[in-house]
């Protein structure tokens, strides 16, 4: 009972966010394009939420693009909060470019563990977009 609460309480901060973050757009300037692809060796999905058995490798291939004529993408970072901790950074980077696309491999979390991983890419314009993976590990 209690994952299936926390699981819809994450899918709705989703939505609520998604919905939030679309409608940010400021004269001619345009937010991000970000998405990941998650990848195990027993499965290749776009969920935001998946319930991974414990110590599963698993790796996300996160794209972003710059939208609009205008600007490029400057910043990437990675967070990670572990049974709703902080975040803990695991990666900030200074980019330069119209396009990025990488893969990260983490690993799931004993059982019951629940990791949420946030990827933020920015652009010149100090306009940002997130998005969020969530694995309860079984």
């Amino acid at each position: 009972m209690k994952n299936k609460i926390v699981s819809l309480l994450v899918i709705a901060l989703a939505v609520v966010g998604m919905f939030a973050v679309s409608s940010c757009e400021s004269g001619g300037s345009r937010i991000p394009t970000i998405y990941f692809r998650v990848r195990t060796d027993s499965v290749t999905a776009l969920p935001s939420y998946l319930s991974l058995p414990r110590d599963t490798i698993f790796t996300i291939y996160v794209n972003a693009s710059k939208t609009g004529s205008e600007g490029m993408l400057k910043n990437f970072k990675i967070a990670r909060s572990i049974n709703g901790s902080a975040d803990s950074t695991i990666l900030d980077a200074q980019i330069n470019t119209q396009y990025f696309g990488q893969y990260y491999s983490f690993q799931a979390g004993d059982s019951g563990q629940v990791q949420q991983y946030t990827f933020t890419v920015g652009n010149s314009e100090g306009l940002y977009n997130s998005i969020v993976f969530v694995d309860t590990a079984r």
